[in-house]
């Protein structure tokens, strides 16, 4: 179309989306539409994030033990075992959480450090150190039910193994040697003659002497006591209650461990005996790959 001497297009021509009365096409409608649904329907069917649930702040359950036996042993966050300490072990919380532990028997109570893993055995929540069990009257019965409070939470660090402490005893000087007499005897132009110190105790000098006892055989030295033979043991457990030994003894059971019972003053579980240590560390391990702990033992 031509007005007033320039080509004029259309609108309808210029956008092929538009009729002839105006309206956009029916086509791009119902595509926009279309795009708007799946939008909204993505964002209702999106999946929402799921909140982390924190640790409980209070447990209860039953607590254990364990003490001299695993002493000087690495703890899952690396320490070096303490059993005089108020520490703890448990199955989840973060290293370094301070729990509050209450023996409601008793009304006692004390406050632990949790630095290792475990316990290992169903049904208990916790494991104390011999100091802390004794603190609230556990280490008797070996087991008992507890109330524990998180103080705070750890930040679940491994921490470096703790120094060993060697304490060295002052070495006393060894108070020197004086020499008084030196006889080796010798023989010169048919004289014997022996090494003597001399009076001022600065030289040696060289004397004459007759009639010299002959010297006695040095004594035979005796030879080294006989050693009897260590046998080796895997210790699993030690409780003050036989009851507790006898459960531990089911459990390796299960596990195709055949363990018995050595009493004392306390029921400790072991496996063996074994004539070489190598014998017994491989039996450990075999229990260690089965989510046990032990130690090793000669007697």
């Amino acid at each position: 179309m031509i007005v007033n001497g320039r080509r004029v297009i259309p609108s309808a021509a210029r956008d092929p989306l538009r009729n002839r009365a105006g309206d956009s096409s029916p086509s791009l409608r119902l595509g926009m539409t279309l795009v708007a649904l799946l939008v909204a329907y993505g964002c209702a069917t999106a999946p929402k994030p799921q909140a982390t649930q924190p640790e409980p702040q209070a447990l209860h359950g039953v607590a254990s033990w364990y003490g001299q036996e695993f002493a000087g042993r690495t703890t899952a966050n690396g320490e070096i075992f303490d059993p005089m300490l108020f520490t703890a072990a448990h199955r989840s919380l973060p290293f370094g959480t301070l729990l509050d532990v209450l023996n409601p028997k008793t009304g006692q109570s004390v406050r632990v450090r949790i630095n290792d893993r475990g316990p290992y055995i169903g049904g208990r929540i916790i494991d104390l150190s011999y100091a802390a069990a004794q603190q609230i009257g556990l280490v008797e019965p070996g087991s008992g039910e507890v109330d524990a409070t998180i103080v705070k939470i750890g930040n679940g660090d491994r921490e470096a193994p703790a120094p060993l402490v060697v304490t060295v005893p002052d070495i006393k000087p060894i108070p020197e040697t004086v020499v008084d007499n030196v006889a080796v005897i010798e023989e010169h132009h048919g004289v014997e003659t022996r090494l003597q110190v001399s009076p001022d105790g600065k030289k040696l000098v060289e004397v004459p002497i007759t009639n010299v006892a002959p010297a006695e055989p040095p004594a035979k030295a005796a030879g080294p006591p006989a050693v009897a033979s260590s046998k080796f043991f895997v210790q699993v457990g030690a409780f003050a209650q036989e009851s507790n030994a006898k459960e531990l003894l089911t459990q390796l059971a299960h596990i195709g461990q055949i363990a018995h019972i050595d009493s004392g003053t306390l029921y400790k579980v072991r496996i063996g005996p074994f004539d070489t240590r190598d014998q017994a560390i491989a039996a450990r391990g075999r229990l260690e790959t089965a989510g046990m702990s032990a130690i090793v033992v000669a007697q």
